[in-house]
Formats: C-alpha cells, sequence, structure tokens
C-alpha cells in the first residue's frame, strides 16, 4: 500500500478548499461512502500533493 498521511477531521474554522470539495461529493455519495483529504509523500522534486479519497462502505 502507498504512504498515505490521511488528514484529521477539519475543524469549521480550518476549512480548506480540498476539505470542503470532500465535503460537498460525500453529501452526495451513497449512504456509507466516504471521503477522506489525503497527502501523497514527495517524490524527488515534486513538492507532496493533497489528493481525495473516496472509500466504498465496508459491508
Amino acid at each position: 500500500m502507498t504512504d498515505l498521511v490521511a488528514r484529521s477531521e477539519p475543524d469549521a474554522c480550518s476549512s480548506t478548499p480540498m476539505q470542503r470539495v470532500a465535503g460537498r461529493l460525500e453529501s452526495v455519495l451513497p449512504p456509507g461512502w466516504r471521503v477522506e483529504v489525503v497527502d501523497l509523500p514527495a517524490k524527488g522534486q515534486v513538492a507532496a500533493q493533497p489528493v481525495l479519497r473516496v472509500l466504498m462502505p465496508q459491508d
């Protein structure tokens, strides 16, 4: 598995654009689906970039 760093749950005051998009996407997904904002590890000259990860329900 890739080394991804999941960010903690955002406060209402510290919301980033990616966290807001994740919340909007999660609100339209079927029940049980989740969206996380994760940081990809930096490789070479490229800095770490946040990405969205959509997780299906475990059941």
